[in-house]
């Protein structure tokens, strides 16, 4: 009987067991300032009501004035309030103090996930889950989390200054792996980074966008479009570039041959590989529908531009150039006044275009 009375009463204890000391775990929340307090005083209603603390780190509490919280754990600042209370006030007063809103410790999400924002920390609090309370990440996020953690979040005149970046890895969060998917600490900024592509288009035998989460060449970026088309003109591949100062550039590589000349090219963030069917001419820039064209015929650089759709609205014709490889390799610029061949109807002076020739048609300043 006294067995069978033992175990009856086990799972009563051991849920006392761990809701003490859960209970403990709150309590160790640090209060800090624009929280909202719940304070209690057993039997004086007119003293239990919510209290913000304030950005000066205090709690204006009647009859005992202003109050340090911030630093405090809710029960040291239960037990502060209790001995200013019975000092002079009250007899053996009973205090409970809880936090009611958390909006002093908070973090922030950008980038790549469904619900970017500001966030509360409310406890220890993992990256996981942080993410989690963004929705999640969305369909372009990339492979890794970049954490920007202030080595002075308070703002203290002294300590360190500066920020740490940390690089942890979507997939080990993902997993709880404890290295990758950290507690986040006050003032934190997770970024979620749109993972790195690239886009092969054209005669391969499947185009598309490509993650680019490892160096990976041109001719890579092929095999990953499961290699080239029936049709395609291997020693023509363009990559077409944004630099750094936004202008696209064009880059002429060939991949031909059983050994390539630009096999070890190394693609970037946003290339496109644009393979062409032999015999093809390209067009780019300010023009209706830029893109690869067949020469199918003797063909200007006007006939060019028509075929493309025509300028655009913000279209400078008057700088319009054509890129040309030449026998050895070598990339030779011609300048193309269309603006002047149209003034003095010299359309049959325009330019004749040869195979991969790139007509570039760039954006007026004014």
């Amino acid at each position: 009987m006294a067995v069978e009375r033992f175990r009856r009463i086990l799972p009563l204890a051991v849920l006392l067991v761990l809701a003490l000391v859960s209970a403990g775990v709150a309590q160790e929340y640090t209060i800090g300032p624009g929280d909202i307090l719940k304070i209690a005083v057993w039997g004086h209603e007119d003293l239990s009501r919510e209290y913000p603390v304030t950005r000066d780190g205090y709690v204006p509490f009647p009859l005992v004035g202003q109050v340090p919280a911030v630093g405090l754990t809710t029960t040291q600042l239960a037990r502060s309030l209790r001995d200013k209370l019975e000092k002079d006030y009250l007899v053996n007063p009973q205090v409970m103090v809880s936090v009611k809103e958390f909006l002093s410790r908070k973090v922030s999400v950008l980038g790549e996930a469904v619900k970017p924002g500001l966030f509360y920390l409310t406890g220890p609090t993992t990256l996981l889950e942080v993410l989690s309370k963004a929705g999640g990440l969305s369909k372009s996020a990339g492979k890794e989390v970049v954490l920007v953690r202030s080595q002075n979040p308070g703002g203290a005149a002294s300590g360190p200054v500066g920020s740490t970046i940390l690089r942890l890895d979507i997939t080990k969060i993902q997993a709880g792996d404890a290295k990758e998917n950290i507690l986040l600490e006050d003032a934190d900024t997770v970024f979620v980074p749109k993972a790195q592509a690239f886009y092969v288009l054209g005669e391969v035998k499947k185009p598309g966008t490509f993650s680019l989460d490892r160096e990976t060449t041109a001719l890579e970026g092929v095999t990953l479009a499961e290699g080239f088309g029936e049709k395609a003109a291997p020693g023509a591949v363009k990559v077409l570039r944004r630099t750094s100062a936004g202008r696209q550039e064009t880059i002429s590589l060939d991949l031909g041959g059983s050994v390539p000349r630009d096999k070890d090219f190394k693609l970037q963030d946003g290339d496109s590989i644009i393979v062409p069917k032999g015999n093809t001419f390209f067009v780019f820039g300010q023009v209706k529908s830029p893109g690869a064209y067949q020469l199918l015929k003797e063909t200007n650089v006007l006939e060019g531009i028509t075929i493309a759709g025509g300028f655009t609205d913000k279209a400078a014709p008057g700088r319009t150039r054509v890129i040309r490889t030449t026998a050895n390799g070598q990339q030779q610029t011609i300048n193309v006044d269309v603006n002047d061949l149209l003034k003095k109807g010299e359309r049959e002076r325009a330019l004749r275009l040869i195979e991969n020739d790139v007509i570039v048609v760039p954006e007026s300043f004014f």
